[in-house]
């Protein structure tokens, strides 16, 4: 099953606006490195989240691959907070979709693979930043993603 890039753009409008009430906002970034057995790609990673109840929070999460067949991949992830150990170490499980955008056809056209993901979203809280570490195995393709990075202090809506 295949995506054009405005179905995933109109989708994440749509979560985004629905999940609008008020609520707390997450942001941040850092690095993405996907162990993809055709390409290997490292990146810069943009994520927004928003917690939609007591026990789930709705992530988006995009890269820019430098230097690889993979240009770019976006993943729309639900998080369930599973384990809080007094707000100094989180572990939520994640599942989602995932669109990475490649160069694979013998042609050099791209490609817009899709695929479930399912991962675990590691975060230590400190006063001033969230830092987090979250490996991703996404389903076809046979894809690792491992990503570092910060969250910046929340914003309430």
């Amino acid at each position: 099953m295949r995506f054009s890039y405005t179905q995933i753009l109109i989708v994440a409008f749509f979560l985004l606006s629905y999940f609008n009430a008020s609520a707390q906002f997450q942001f941040g970034g850092g690095m993405k490195f996907n162990t993809n057995n055709q390409f290997k790609a490292l990146g810069l990673n943009a994520k927004i989240g928003k917690d939609i109840s007591e026990k789930f929070d709705i992530n988006v999460d995009v890269a820019y691959y430098l230097a690889t067949k993979a240009s770019w991949s976006f993943d729309f992830n639900l998080h369930y907070r599973l384990f809080n150990l007094d707000d100094k170490l989180i572990l939520n499980p994640t599942a989602g979709i995932n669109f990475t955008r490649t160069d694979f056809d013998k042609d050099s056209n791209s490609v817009l693979n899709n695929s479930l993901n399912l991962g675990v979203s590691l975060r230590v809280p400190t006063d001033k930043y969230t830092y987090y570490i979250e490996p991703q195995w996404i389903l076809d393709n046979g894809q690792f993603v491992f990503s570092v990075g910060v969250l910046y202090p929340t914003i309430s809506r």
